[in-house]
């Protein structure tokens, strides 16, 4: 049996279990959101040699325009006296049509015996802090998130798989156990001993390589550890290690570590993040080596309010990141991402909120042959976000 299949059969039980315990009367929950930016002004320059650079424009590109970033629907409905099945369905660049839908998690959230709790289907892994909790628009300052999580990384980062949990709590303490297992990355589609090629504008998005199919018979494994105090915040580490090729041999780790400190009404959050893969040989014509690389990085997202006029409360945000990755065998080149964000955002009611937000990036991408490519620009964005 494939582990596809497993994972299929898994789900249309729990499926069938839902809808044999699901009580007659039981009723649908719908809540949503909606994200829609408007960027006033964007200048960015790609530069790099000729042979290298091909087809991408080099030269200043400006950008200016609405775009309606996502609209997500959530539907919960109770399965039982302490369970809930919940899925969250996301459309994202919605223009003159939909330009992608997605499913960002569906699951049944679950009591088990000893106060632990199973969520199986398609969940959001608990890597870091930002994935679980800030991914939405709703729930952050900002306008975007951190751009080497979200545009090579990927948010959320979301596969099929079970996770159960474990929460202890003593007076203002509390610690958090959480461990899953998941079907896991996969190679490129094209090319099986590909698991990443970095290229600008972007790079490649790993998450395109996360779905519901894997291609090998390995299941990915992981898990959290965190440890709060109410008023104080919050520190855990995260762990990752699944095979992300078709022979089941060539490993990818993901290291996490994050710290959100909330004293008064300040908010600083850190994450840091490492990723080690071995024998991918899109990276290896980038940095060079025999595929094997590694990538260390982290932001720093600081929030605090400015004051409430006309009784709107308003928050100004401030976030920096850094991130490198290299060949473990040492030489060749450095992919590297810089970026720093401020800006602000009025909280008009419950349901709408008003942000503003100037972004500068600097990405460079290495080449074995030749020198880098360098993206380096700014944007400033205008944003609007409701909630129902």
């Amino acid at each position: 049996m494939t582990t596809r299949t497993a994972w299929t059969r898994v789900l249309a039980v729990s499926a069938l279990a839902l809808a044999s315990a699901a009580p007659a009367a039981a009723k649908i929950v719908f809540t949503g959101y909606g994200a829609f930016n408007f960027t006033t002004d964007g200048a960015f320059r790609v530069h790099g040699p000729p042979a290298v650079i091909g087809t991408l424009p080099e030269g200043t590109t400006r950008l200016r325009g609405f775009s309606t970033d996502a609209v997500g629907l959530f539907a919960a409905t109770k399965a039982g006296e302490d369970s809930e099945f919940l899925v969250d369905l996301n459309f994202r660049n919605v223009g003159a049509a939909v330009g992608e839908t997605r499913i960002q998690y569906a699951y049944l959230d679950t009591a088990l015996p000893w106060d632990m709790r199973l969520q199986a289907g398609k969940i959001t892994l608990p890597i870091g802090y930002y994935n679980t909790r800030f991914f939405y628009p709703f729930q952050r300052v900002s306008i975007s998130g951190p751009v080497f999580q979200s545009g090579i990384l990927g948010l959320p980062i979301a596969d099929v798989g079970a996770v159960v949990s474990r929460h202890f709590e003593e007076g203002d303490w509390g610690v958090d156990l959480r461990v899953y297992g998941v079907n896991g990355y996969g190679s490129t589609p094209n090319s099986t001993a590909t698991f990443r090629s970095p290229s600008a504008p972007g790079g490649l998005t790993v998450s395109r390589n996360l779905g519901a199919g894997n291609n090998n018979r390995d299941l990915a494994v992981g898990g959290q550890a965190a440890i709060g105090a109410r008023g104080l915040g919050e520190a855990g580490m995260s762990y990752y290690r699944g095979a992300w090729d078709k022979s089941g041999e060539r490993v990818l780790q993901i290291l996490g570590a994050h710290v959100l400190f909330t004293p008064a009404r300040l908010n600083i959050l850190a994450e840091y993040l490492h990723l080690d893969v071995d024998a991918d040989q899109g990276m290896a014509a980038s940095l060079g080596g025999n595929g094997d690389w590694h990538t260390d990085g982290l932001f720093i997202d600081v929030s605090h309010p400015l004051g409430a006029p006309r009784g709107m409360p308003l928050t100004g945000f401030a976030r920096g990141e850094i991130y490198d990755s290299s060949s473990d065998s040492g030489g060749g080149g450095h992919e590297s991402l810089r970026s720093l964000s401020t800006g602000a955002a009025l909280r008009v009611n419950d349901s709408i909120t008003w942000k503003a937000e100037c972004l500068w990036l600097e990405y460079r991408v290495p080449f074995v042959s030749a020198k880098s490519i360098v993206l380096v620009g700014h944007s400033v964005s205008l944003g609007l976000v409701a909630a129902f």
